[in-house]
């Protein structure tokens, strides 16, 4: 399910310039660290970050401690 959310706000910002994928940038920023912290599944986190990086996003982000932390 969250993958498919993700696809959801990537496709449409994909279609905007880059000022107005920061929101949206934002948001998927904010979602990984909390799947990070407290989901089981590596692949939504990979999914997330791999659409934080299509819109053009190179921060890396953390969080400390949960399973996938350091991934």
């Amino acid at each position: 399910m969250i993958a498919e959310h993700v696809t959801a706000k990537v496709g449409p910002a994909l279609r905007q310039n880059r000022s107005a994928r920061e929101p949206v940038i934002a948001y998927l920023r904010d979602l990984e660290a909390l799947v990070r912290r407290e989901c089981e599944s590596r692949a939504v986190i990979q999914v997330i970050a791999s659409g934080r990086r299509i819109l053009g996003d190179r921060q890396e982000v953390g969080s400390t401690g949960g399973p996938f932390s350091r991934t």
